[in-house]
């Protein structure tokens, strides 16, 4: 504790000296090289990891004729979902059976062109025509064939919708006789349903406080105890209305009652700012404009410095300049020593 103050010692410009009885409605702390470490709260909910999920749409328009697989059934890869009656397949396959033709036709003619010029008894330029063909009906066999290939299985007008994964069926949004498209959205979704993460919504500023394995405290209002996490990454991207980027958190262990779509509340542990930070009530604002902290000199002499400051965040704010490490502010009572002055917050 700094020695008592001479009752006859002069005051530099921007000190001020207090009675003792003051210091008790006021709280000093030092100022440490780093900011204070804090937990970021956000608002979560329960979701299925994204590479342990796959969607199944329906490559062509059709109508559903078939569902043959429920929520909740264990599937393979490559096992029917349902079965879909399709003009477009039909015309697909059709396509591809006329270029096939339109292939075999065009080898044909340009062997002939070839054994007439081995001959001598062909003509050039017609060779040329024919080889020309063939490469174009080659090019088209190909672009009809990854069309064909692109449908699946089934034959004729018939399509079926096959899953691209084994895992759970999890959701379904496909009933018989609904006419279904590229632009209906998923029909199907299967994965493994104990692949669950979390993700929060975090305000932009705080997310540059957030690092990977940061541990996390997830609360669930289902649950009777919090869960407990590490975090995955964090989002790159801002949600433009709210100012939130996404945190991706895996939980440590798996709970069996989890569902995807739960609510959550999940709690970060976050690093302190860079550098020299101070609680927000350490700050106050002179004159409408400057901003200035109060360091204590001696034991009742304390003095107004000017600062310059940082985004605050989750009630502390970094200090760029004006105070440094081993300094012991002011942060709660600081009207005191200037009436004039105003909170920060």
């Amino acid at each position: 504790m700094p020695a008592a103050d001479p009752a006859a010692a002069p005051l530099a410009p921007g000190q001020v000296r207090v009675q003792p009885a003051s210091l008790h409605y006021m709280e000093m702390q030092e100022v440490g090289a780093q900011g204070e470490a804090h937990v970021v709260w956000a608002p979560a909910r329960v979701a299925l990891r994204e590479e342990q999920v796959a969607d199944v749409v329906a490559p062509v328009s059709g109508r559903i004729v078939q569902i043959r697989a429920q929520v909740g059934d264990e599937v393979q890869a490559g096992a029917p979902l349902a079965t879909l009656s399709s003009p477009d397949a039909s015309r697909i396959r059709a396509e591809y059976a006329n270029a096939q033709v339109e292939l075999e036709v065009a080898q044909a003619e340009a062997r002939r062109q070839r054994l007439m010029m081995e001959k001598g008894i062909g003509v050039e330029a017609e060779q040329l025509v024919a080889e020309a063909r063939l490469k174009e009906a080659r090019h088209n066999a190909e672009v009809a064939a990854r069309a064909a290939r692109f449908l699946g299985g089934g034959g004729n007008d018939g399509l079926v919708l096959k899953s691209p994964r084994a895992g759970v069926v999890l959701g379904r949004n496909a009933t018989p006789g609904a006419t279904v498209g590229p632009d209906a959205g998923s029909l199907f979704t299967v994965g493994d349903p104990a692949a669950l993460w979390i993700t929060a919504d975090v305000f932009e500023s705080d997310l540059a406080t957030i690092v990977q394995g940061a541990p996390v405290q997830i609360e669930v209002a289902s649950l009777d105890r919090p869960l407990s996490g590490k975090v995955l990454r964090v989002g790159s991207a801002l949600n433009a209305q709210t100012r939130r980027g996404q945190v991706f958190i895996a939980l440590d262990q798996a709970s069996p009652s989890l569902r995807a779509g739960m609510l959550a509340r999940a709690g970060i542990h976050a690093r302190g700012a860079e550098g020299v930070s101070v609680p927000v009530s350490a700050v106050l604002i002179k004159d409408g404009q400057h901003s200035i902290v109060f360091v204590q000199i001696s034991e009742t002499v304390f003095e107004a410095r000017p600062v310059v400051l940082g985004q605050p965040s989750n009630g502390y704010i970094p200090v760029l300049s004006g105070i440094g490490p081993g300094d012991r502010v002011v942060v709660k009572g600081g009207l005191l020593l200037d009436g004039a002055a105003n909170q920060m917050l």
